[in-house]
């Protein structure tokens, strides 16, 4: 199987899975499951997506997608109850595959020998043992840390010299991404790549690259693509 077949098929089964939709015949749920609940947007998210939605660089991607893609591409993007991001990359949309379903979304699109998978959802996982909020996503590894450059020793009676912290790549990926409103990122290394996990909008995201060897396939590099998303519709009125 191709990595793109392979990609477009663990999309079905993602989006199934986060739906509630099931591929079988299940058993009764167990009364310690957790249970789905829907994540709702605070005043600062509906600001935030007011913003957004008059971001003259999401409303050029718009004007793309609407004269490249087929008419019921934007028509399914806008009826999306989730906040639909998509590459702010121009020259990545016409590979854009969008698929919409009840408040999730899947956008598959390629980056040379890269595969990339945009997820969002307004649904998340509650536990009924004691937390004391929903579970968007399962635990990963946390964004690196920023790096610094260790001062030297000062001589008793020298100068003191101020050295500044030199943060290392993911560490600006991370404060870009901050900067742009994301929330709880968190990275994890795959068998094909690099995930990202994040809020924005009061919506649950997560993007994979499917990368086999491809370049660009680092922690910072998925930070920063993650950061770089824009706003090209849904989420209702």
């Amino acid at each position: 199987m191709s990595i793109r077949n392979r990609a477009l098929a663990g999309g079905v089964i993602a989006a199934a899975a986060f739906a509630g939709m099931a591929t079988s015949q299940q058993p009764a749920p167990s009364p310690t499951a957790a249970t789905q609940v829907a994540l709702t947007r605070s005043r600062v998210d509906n600001a935030a997506l007011a913003q957004a939605r008059q971001d003259p660089v999401a409303a050029r991607l718009r004007g793309v997608l609407a004269q490249n893609k087929s008419a019921t591409f934007m028509q399914e993007v806008n009826a999306s109850a989730v906040p639909v991001l998509a590459p702010g990359e121009v020259g990545l949309l016409g590979s854009a595959e969008f698929n919409g379903g009840d408040r999730f979304y899947m956008m598959t699109v390629q980056r040379g020998e890269q595969i990339i998978e945009i997820y969002g959802t307004t649904r998340a996982f509650q536990s009924p043992l004691g937390t004391t909020g929903p579970q968007t996503a399962p635990a990963a590894t946390a964004a690196p840390a920023t790096a610094a450059r260790a001062a030297p020793p000062t001589a008793a009676r020298g100068p003191r010299i101020a050295v500044a912290q030199i943060p290392d790549a993911a560490g600006r990926a991370l404060a870009l991404a901050r900067s742009r409103g994301l929330t709880n990122v968190r990275t994890e290394r795959t068998e094909y790549g690099v995930d990202v996990t994040f809020g924005r909008f009061g919506a649950a995201y997560n993007v994979s690259f499917l990368c086999e060897g491809a370049p660009d396939c680092t922690e910072a590099d998925a930070i920063a693509f993650a950061a770089g998303l824009q706003l090209i519709g849904g989420g209702g009125a």
